[in-house]
């Protein structure tokens, strides 16, 4: 692990809870979602996170709501679970995965190191080209969304942490890689953690640690294929604020849900 992978790194209740929570910012936003791939979204809760689906004549509305309360969760670590008997044999991530999570004494700050360490010896590429599986992600320290993603997951599950992708919609600007007009954004992979006493929480490796934030739709069901017969338009953006910490690791700037 290099120096960059030892520094601090910046991509609670359930939404039902959020009122409950003195001082809890919170986000929402709107969209509204045509087409035969519309199908692929359907209503999303997990700790922090929720988006409502509206069905209407010939589209959807998508109502998402986030809050940045802190993640009440106090699950230890090491986990005590076995560990996966599916997992490819690699004693290189083992031992990164085990160095990184090293002293931790809950499973959220354990979660928090990894993404941490990816975060800080991952590059960003965004050659579609390039082998996205965490063993060629590990050796090359490059990738875009999807090789942050099933490396991330990878090593959560050598320390016995649940932890699965997700597909979906990031609404981002025309300049922003990958950009697809038709869906006002573009197709993303992110991550999904399981707290014993929290349930699933969403993290992005590549730009945050236990939170998202209104721009973020998942997918409740994998798409084999690119989705083409999808449409988004934004109905109301997102507003309101989230009191993410920040942290720089090497040239990126990551959000951390406290």
């Amino acid at each position: 692990m290099t120096g960059r992978a030892s520094a601090l790194f910046t991509c609670a209740v359930g939404i039902a809870g959020i009122a409950n929570i003195a001082g809890a910012g919170e986000q929402s936003a709107a969209y509204r979602a045509s087409g035969a791939d519309a199908r692929l979204f359907d209503q999303y809760d997990n700790d922090g996170y929720s988006m409502a689906v509206v069905a209407l004549e010939g589209a959807i509305e998508l109502h998402v709501r986030v809050s940045d309360a802190p993640l009440e969760s106090t699950a230890p670590f090491p986990t005590g679970l076995r560990r996966e008997t599916a997992l490819p044999p690699a004693p290189d991530r083992d031992a990164f995965a085990a160095r990184l999570a090293q002293g931790s004494r809950t499973t959220a700050e354990a979660v928090r190191r990894v993404l941490v360490g990816v975060a800080a010896e991952i590059r960003y590429d965004p050659d579609r080209l390039r082998n996205q599986d965490p063993a060629a992600v590990f050796s090359s320290k490059r990738a875009y969304c999807v090789g942050f993603s099933e490396l991330a997951v990878d090593l959560l599950r050598r320390l016995s942490i649940r932890a699965r992708t997700v597909q979906g919609v990031l609404r981002a600007n025309p300049g922003a890689d990958r950009y697809d007009p038709q869906i006002e954004g573009v197709y993303h992979r992110w991550i999904e953690v399981f707290y014993p006493d929290r349930g699933f929480v969403f993290s992005d490796p590549a730009g945050s640690v236990n939170g998202v934030d209104a721009r973020y739709l998942p997918f409740d069901r994998r798409s084999l294929r690119r989705p083409g017969a999808l449409r988004l338009e934004g109905l109301e953006p997102p507003a309101g604020a989230l009191a993410y910490d920040t942290v720089r690791a090497g040239k990126t700037t990551v959000r951390i849900r406290r």
